[in-house]
């Protein structure tokens, strides 16, 4: 069967080894997928987006695609794309052996080979993939890349906007949207905790959200900010 190709954004470097593609679902939520290359030139992708021929070739210009994460229990859908498109693509997550939307090969612990950190957030309920990637290029140092928990939706139009103020994150910006907090944190010391950790983290260069804009700026107080609010 045929995965529709809803509306995106060419690729956008955020560093050397880091890209994002930004798009939408038909229902106007904004997503986005995160392309992170490895040192040995092979690429990771996580919370991945299909994209029309054009766009593909251009990611491929940046490396081979090798490793996919599955970083939610609830974000998947594109992932057959991908491993059609490539068959030895190594697909990895928590608990593998949970059924998906593609086989997985292996459990997100091997990207502590590859220099990645790489855990399921604490205190939620849908084995949520965080990644802590290292960047180059400029000051070095950390992007924080998560799925579902943080948002960054502030100043949508219509009725998507209506949605994310009253839904979203107390005080809009990067934060955890209501309805995440009503539906996936279980407890919300720990997601407190964990994201103070992170926002005292002096190579903390980045957050990467799932949805929403990246925040390249002020990261560690929009972390520390948004600790507040859950």
């Amino acid at each position: 069967m045929a995965i529709p190709i809803y509306p995106y954004h060419p690729l956008r470097s955020l560093a050397a080894n880091l890209w994002q593609v930004e798009g939408t679902l038909a229902s106007g939520l904004p997503r986005n997928m995160t392309v992170y290359r490895l040192p040995d030139g092979r690429l990771l992708l996580y919370s991945v987006v299909a994209m029309r021929p054009a766009d593909m070739e251009a990611l491929e210009k940046l490396g081979r695609p090798a490793i996919m994460v599955m970083p939610h229990d609830r974000h998947g859908m594109d992932a057959p794309f991908y491993k059609r498109r490539y068959p030895d693509l190594r697909i990895l997550a928590p608990e593998p052996r949970q059924a998906r939307k593609v086989p997985v090969d292996g459990d997100i612990s091997e990207l502590g080979e590859l220099g990645i950190n790489a855990y399921v957030l604490p205190g939620t309920t849908y084995h949520e993939v965080v990644l802590e990637l290292p960047v180059q290029g400029g000051v070095a140092g950390v992007a924080l890349c998560a799925t579902e928990l943080l948002g960054n939706l502030s100043g949508l139009p219509g009725l998507m906007g209506v949605l994310l103020r009253l839904l979203g994150p107390r005080g809009g910006g990067l934060g955890v949207a209501r309805v995440v907090r009503w539906r996936e944190v279980s407890d919300r010391k720990l997601v407190q905790a964990w994201m103070s950790a992170m926002a005292e983290r002096i190579d903390l260069r980045m957050v990467l959200v799932g949805h929403g804009r990246p925040v390249i700026e002020d990261a560690r107080a929009s972390l520390r900010r948004a600790a507040t609010q859950v």
